[in-house]
């Protein structure tokens, strides 16, 4: 999917306190300012914060920013059944929608050819043996489908923000959620 043209994005990852959802949206932020873009990012949690409904956000736009909320993201991740149906309705229509299909079941209807589904949490925690590093995997399915950055731009900005001795199961888990992706986007067609 081309989102390198357009002159602002707005992203939104959703899911449950807990998933890496904040650490997504500040590589994401990282990845943007590397590419170019001037970057703002926020963050959303309740007092629920563990397991409860949250949100990472970035706007990036290559000229000034001058909205400071994402109203209506161009790309939306979910996580979680609760986090895909408080904030889906907000994405814009045909943005890029991925959503955790392990974890969720319930999809509502999404005015967009660009929706995937993809099993995150089931098969990092297949293939790796822990689903810590799932919120990097949905950064790779979204480095397979978008134009954004290069590969290399992506994993410089996740090796400067994750945890010093976890470099290896990330980057597995950056490589499995393009290979997720690409999989996916390979039914689709």
């Amino acid at each position: 999917m081309s989102l390198k043209k357009l002159e602002q994005l707005e992203i939104r990852f959703s899911g449950s306190g807990g998933q890496g959802l904040v650490l997504a949206s500040i590589i994401f932020a990282d990845i943007l300012t590397a590419s170019g873009y001037n970057v703002i990012q926020g963050e959303s949690h309740g007092i629920e914060a563990r397991g409860g409904a949250s949100r990472g956000e970035v706007i990036a736009n290559k000229k000034g920013i001058t909205n400071l909320a994402v109203k209506n993201p161009d790309i939306f991740v979910a996580l979680s059944q609760q986090s895909c149906s408080k904030y889906y309705a907000d994405a814009k229509e045909d943005a890029l929608i991925i959503l955790d299909s392990f974890l969720i079941e319930d999809i509502p209807e999404i005015n967009t050819e660009n929706l995937y589904r993809i099993p995150f949490t089931k098969e990092v925690k297949e293939e790796l043996g822990t689903i810590l590093p799932t919120n990097i995997a949905f950064i790779g399915a979204v480095a397979e489908l978008t134009d954004i950055a290069e590969l290399d731009v992506y994993k410089k900005a996740i090796k400067g923000r994750i945890p010093k001795g976890t470099e290896e199961v990330n980057m597995k888990s950056f490589q499995l959620g393009m290979e997720l992706a690409k999989k996916v986007q390979s039914e689709k067609e």
